[in-house]
């Protein structure tokens, strides 16, 4: 690096420190000035002597519609996606299978999660031995998407169908 360039990025920076140090003095004067009026306004109610009232009122007002709007729109957006997720999840099943036949307790566990038209994926946890495989494959309106499906994760497709 030049030391010309150099120079001017250490201009830059010093620059920049500038503005951020007059920036956080402007924010230190309001500051102080909101917390005077604060404490204005508080020895003023214990004090006994009249307070604008009206005025910490509207905007106590203007807050709580804010907060009531906001709530309303969040609760229109959260019903909105529990709504595309049953869409998404409408049917759904689970199938326990042991994926050997020397093993017990069934172990191994096809999940499906299908829309309303069938389609979706099938999630196959497969224990053997000491080991878990995990799969998942692509369902197409109640079939095998891009990957043929066991018998297992058929049974679940089908249970999920019904």
């Amino acid at each position: 690096m030049t030391t010309e360039l150099q120079g001017t990025v250490a201009l830059v920076v010093a620059g920049v420190g500038v503005v951020l140090a007059v920036v956080a003095l402007i924010l230190t004067v309001r500051m102080l000035q909101w917390s005077n009026r604060l404490r204005r306004a508080e020895q003023a109610l214990l004090d006994g002597k009249p307070v604008d009232l009206v005025e910490f009122a509207v905007g106590m007002q203007a807050r709580m519609e804010r907060l009531e709007h906001d709530e309303a729109r969040l609760r229109d957006e959260v019903v909105s996606a529990l709504g595309a997720l049953d869409v998404l999840l409408r049917r759904r099943s689970i199938v326990r299978f042991d994926a050997n036949e020397d093993e017990e307790g069934r172990r191994s566990t096809s999940l499906a999660l299908l829309d309303r038209h069938g389609s979706g994926i099938v999630i196959s946890a497969v224990h053997a031995g000491s080991s878990t495989s995990v799969f998942v494959k692509d369902v197409l309106r109640g079939g095998a998407g891009s990957l043929e499906l066991t018998p297992e994760e058929l049974r679940a497709v089908q249970h999920a169908l019904r």
